[in-house]
């Protein structure tokens, strides 16, 4: 059976590096994103909807068609994240598919193996046409089953141990990890093994 799989960008990077903006880019043209928000940032841009409730995230997940929703939760992040990743796992698989933006993984996972629904969604979303895009400042306190699983990485300014965990992980010489600077990134593709890089401008 032939299938229109999706992409696990894995990104990475300081505060303010830039992260959130390339991914804000990446997504623009796509028809339906999802964004988990823990910092009410997607929900502040303009055509995005902020949905702050378990019934109003499901309602969305059964409905097709162009959408732009930022779940922005409350309580136990960890609890809500994992709902909210069922609801995308949902949404994707039987509906439509959908560009999926996961904010601040290292707030809701682990080093250690991908949990609950985030493990289901990364390991089985990409071939139902999901798009994941995994924000998080510093990987080695997020889990281990995205770095592994990872179409690309792309990788913005950063410091100390850092630098050498992600050249470990995705084998970006530590030269170019370590020279980045705000807005500039490198992108290395897991498949190709082709590294490029760029800037951000505004």
């Amino acid at each position: 059976m032939k299938t229109i799989d999706g992409e696990l960008n894995v990104i990475s990077g300081a505060s303010r590096s830039g992260k959130t903006a390339w991914t804000a880019r990446q997504v623009k043209a796509r028809r339906r994103v999802w964004a988990w928000d823990p910092e009410d940032q997607w929900a502040a841009l303009p055509g995005w909807r902020k949905v702050t409730t378990r019934a109003q995230l499901l309602e969305w997940a059964k409905k097709g068609g162009a959408q732009r929703i930022a779940y922005v939760a409350g309580g136990d992040l960890k609890a809500e994240f994992d709902f909210w990743c069922g609801c995308v796992m949902y949404a994707g698989r039987y509906v439509e598919p959908l560009d999926a933006i996961a904010e601040e993984l290292a707030d809701v996972t682990t080093p250690s193996k991908a949990p609950g629904n985030w493990g289901i969604l990364i390991r089985r979303g990409l071939k139902r046409g999901i798009t994941i895009y995994a924000i998080s400042q510093r990987w080695a306190e997020a889990d281990k089953t995205a770095i592994g699983n990872a179409t690309r990485y792309v990788c913005f300014a950063m410091g100390g141990e850092d630098v050498f965990y992600m050249n470990r992980k995705t084998m970006i010489p530590v030269e170019k990890l370590g020279a980045l600077k705000p807005l500039e990134f490198v992108i290395a593709d897991r498949l190709t093994k082709q590294i490029t890089t760029g800037k951000l401008r505004f």
